[in-house]
């Protein structure tokens, strides 16, 4: 069960690996892309729900959406919608009062259950409400933090950022918020690790990112419904593709990021290399102690190439194509998951040293970011010269700062009274 601590436009959640902030402005760019599952769409009456067009996004006072056209069971009605998190908010917001909200049509509310009583509007009108939660495309932690490319319009107040500080202040930024990403996943880590054990953690773990981006929730579904044992059953994907015919996103993305793919070749892997869980737990090449994310302890003023060199990087990627996963998966997709899940994981269960692993993290090759990132980041003299190559963690931070971005925008449209400074270099 998920635990909610909600406010009128941020809503806290209990996920699963900690709290997690979702901020109405995402539920509204959720319906104004139409990101959704398509389906049976019901309203909380039962009404049968057909988004023709999801309306202009309104960014004054007033319903969010202005002329959207929506069909209740057949019927078209034009009009406004208006999101929540929650049902209450539409009390809470007093628009059962304000006759600016009379067009409103639907209602759609992100969480369901509340208050037991009809929405209404101050011409004595009643609003259908729709639920959207069951119908998003990717898990409550994604749809919290975002994804990488999602956010393209604030590319411009990104680069105001990049360009107003010396670049040497905005690395340093950059840093700061790679190690919070960091620990956000050594956090993910843990807590698998404490409650599932290392095995079922770890499959749990990687079967979540596997699911990247879309179908993280059913991957993760899989892992909890069928343990590594299973997925060695010649039939577990015979049996997969019927359980979640209509839950996983099966076709969408890049041809080798679709989900028979990914699934195939965790199959593969765990057909073959049964073990494999048992051979990472236990790496037998040398570890040097650095103690940042950014590899300065212990590597003085290395840079990213000579830190990859000092501590073998190559030797470490090859041991873990070869040796654990067994040759079973391509190159690609093993660097994302050492990055995403197997660092993590060996830092949680004290197999590496922390430090290590945050400098291997934060020195990887980059992985799939937008073009736009990878542009930005040249701001701030990264990928200009041999000290500052670009890697994971600078395009981690980016997307860090990212997110203060949006939560600053957020925390302004909703009457927060401006820090002195801004978030992005305070």
């Amino acid at each position: 069960m998920r635990q909610v601590l909600w406010q009128s436009h941020v809503a806290e959640i209990q996920g699963l690996y900690g709290p997690l902030q979702v901020l109405e402005g995402r539920i509204q760019q959720i319906w104004a892309l139409q990101q959704m599952q398509r389906g049976a769409w019901r309203t909380q009456s039962g009404r049968r729900v057909r988004i023709r067009q999801p309306g202009r996004w309104n960014r004054g006072a007033g319903p969010d959406f202005l002329e959207a056209v929506i069909e209740l069971d057949g019927e078209v009605r034009v009009g406004a919608v208006e999101l929540h998190l929650y049902r209450e908010d539409w009390w809470r917001h007093g628009h059962h009062l304000d006759k600016a909200y009379n067009p409103v049509v639907l209602h759609v509310v992100l969480f369901s259950g509340g208050i037991e009583r009809e929405i209404k509007t101050a011409s004595g009108k009643t609003v259908e409400e729709w639920v959207l939660g069951p119908w998003l495309r990717e898990d409550l932690e994604s749809v919290a933090g975002g994804e990488p490319g999602l956010y393209g319009e604030l590319a411009p107040e990104l680069k105001e950022w990049l360009e107003s500080d010396a670049p040497e202040e905005v690395r340093l930024r950059l840093k700061i918020g790679a190690d919070r990403r960091w620990r956000d996943k050594e956090s993910m880590a843990r807590c698998l690790l404490n409650d599932q054990g290392w095995e079922q953690g770890l499959h749990l773990m990687t079967l979540f990112y596997l699911g990247y981006p879309f179908n993280r929730r059913a991957f993760y579904s899989m892992g909890q419904t069928h343990p590594p044992e299973d997925w060695q059953n010649p039939r577990i994907f015979e049996i997969l593709s019927k359980t979640y015919v209509d839950s996983v996103r099966w076709n969408v993305g890049r041809p080798a990021n679709r989900a028979r793919r990914r699934l195939d070749a965790y199959v593969r892997l765990n057909r073959q290399v049964p073990d494999w869980f048992d051979r990472l737990r236990k790496p037998l090449l040398p570890m040097g102690s650095v103690d940042g994310p950014d590899g300065s302890a212990g590597s003085g003023d290395l840079s990213t190439r000579e830190i990859r060199r000092k501590w073998k990087f190559g030797e470490w990627k090859k041991w873990l194509q070869d040796e654990v996963y067994g040759g079973m998966l391509n190159e690609c997709l093993a660097d994302r998951l050492w990055i995403d899940v197997c660092l993590p994981m060996l830092v949680s269960a004290g197999s590496i040293p922390d430090g290590f692993g945050a400098s291997h993290w934060f020195h990887a090759r980059p992985g799939m970011f937008p073009d736009a990132y990878r542009d930005l980041v040249k701001l701030a003299g990264i990928q200009a010269s041999n000290g500052y190559i670009l890697c994971n963690g600078w395009l981690q931070g980016l997307m860090w700062v990212d997110d203060q971005l949006r939560l600053e925008r957020i925390r302004n449209a909703i009457g927060h009274q401006p820090a002195t400074k801004r978030c992005l270099t305070s």
